[in-house]
């Protein structure tokens, strides 16, 4: 117990300091307004914003902040060491860059691959009369550091992925239907447990480890006999984003399956990162995969929703509810996104115009008649006494809308583009 409250605090000394760095101001800087252009897109959708942007702010901050207490805290304690080298302090500046281009790199897949790449090909060789230089980087580490960041992820899109998501409209073979954008952020503090060979050992800050600490054991060799080789905690600043469109499934099923996804893909990457320190050729492996099986799982879900039919199609008779307004009567009786109500006492509505038509009576007692996007039928009751109700708390699915989307421009969006626009 002793062991585990040092280990504790230990941990929040390294995230406190993390936290003050300018990396992370920087990243909520960045957050802040990619919400604000996701807050724009949702108004000019729907007309509202159900939360606010600083209300989202908070809730990803400290959603990232206890997600990487959490798991610098096992990784710490169960001793799993990786082996950290000044040039992977070049990983979240290659992400940063990378977001311009795309917000789906904005990730240490494809960082963690450029730096590998770079690290493989610049070795210190010489080349003709020219020695290149030596980017002394441990590539093993980079793979674990990787998969261990992608274990977050698939926990926080597993949690948080589909919150918030924003109701848009689509335009699919000539077709009108709702879809929902998800694009959520998390600055993410955390520490590493580094290991480092030196010639004496600290007298100050040593923790007593159990016997079968650390789990992984020793990945790298000794320099020299002469040497000791020690375990440190340094702090680490990096940002994870998830972004998505649910077209042909509902928003959190969407985000579980591709946290589950995330999960293989973190477990993959560390299995290598494990067995490769003194295999050159699964290094590679490595740094070959840590981008091309992230783009496989991104592309690939984005290529199954521009082929697969929408769940939220307009519908011949009824009104879809593409949006629920906060503390409406929809909402409050229990109805759903994507829900198409069919009768509103006993009467068959046939758009959303006749339904506004049909509200307008003020009736002091509704009841309505709903399928579900899964054709199950529901029934709700809502009393309004005295004086009864015009406004129910929907959004409607609009045949003609002002603003729709196409699914290719939505998927490559990145920070160029966004400060043009």
């Amino acid at each position: 117990m002793h062991y585990f409250l040092q280990v504790v605090y230990t941990t929040m000394q390294a995230i406190s300091f993390a936290v003050f760095q300018p990396w992370f101001f920087i990243i909520l800087y960045l957050m802040y307004w990619m919400y604000k252009k996701n807050q724009e897109i949702e108004v000019q959708s729907v007309f509202l914003v159900k939360t606010k942007v600083y209300e989202k702010m908070v809730q990803s901050t400290l959603s990232g902040i206890l997600v990487g207490i959490g798991l610098s805290i096992i990784l710490i304690y169960f001793g799993i060491p990786m082996h950290f080298s000044a040039h992977m302090a070049f990983l979240l500046p290659i992400a940063l860059l990378l977001a311009l281009f795309n917000f789906r790199y904005l990730c240490f897949s494809y960082a963690g691959g450029i730096l590998g790449i770079i690290s493989l090909i610049f070795r210190g060789q010489k080349i003709f009369t020219y020695v290149v230089p030596n980017i002394n980087l441990d590539i093993p580490s980079i793979i674990a550091l990787v998969g261990v960041l992608h274990l977050m992820e698939a926990w926080l899109v597993f949690l948080e992925g589909a919150a918030d998501s924003i109701p848009i409209v689509i335009q699919k073979d000539n077709k009108v239907a709702a879809a929902y954008m998800m694009q959520r952020f998390w600055p993410l503090p955390f520490t590493l447990l580094i290991m480092d060979f030196v010639t004496a050992v600290p007298q100050q800050g040593l923790i007593e480890t159990p016997n079968w600490w650390p789990v992984l054991k020793n990945i790298i060799e000794s320099p020299s006999p002469a040497t000791i080789l020690i375990y440190s905690v340094i702090p680490i600043t990096a940002v994870l984003g998830y972004g998505d469109i649910a077209v042909s499934t509902e928003p959190e099923k969407k985000s579980r399956k591709t946290a589950i996804l995330l999960v293989f893909y973190s477990l993959t990457l560390i299995i290598i990162a494990i067995m490769s320190p003194q295999r050159l050729w699964l290094q590679f492996l490595g740094v070959i995969l840590m981008p091309l099986l992230h783009e496989v799982l991104i592309v690939g879900s984005q290529r199954k929703e521009r082929l697969s039919e929408p769940l939220y199609t307009y519908p011949d008779k009824g009104v879809r509810i593409h949006e629920l307004k906060p503390e409406g009567v929809a909402e409050k009786i229990g109805m759903k996104r994507g829900d198409i109500i069919v009768k509103i006492n006993g009467i068959e509505i046939e758009n959303d115009r006749h339904m506004q038509a049909i509200l307008n009576n003020y009736y002091t007692f509704l009841w309505f008649d709903v399928i579900s996007v899964y054709g199950e039928k529901k029934y709700f009751e809502y009393k309004a006494y005295p004086d009864g109700i015009n406004d129910i708390g929907i959004i409607p699915l609009m045949k003609y809308h002002i603003r729709v989307y196409r699914l290719e421009n939505m998927e490559n969006v990145g920070l160029f583009r966004m400060i043009k626009k």
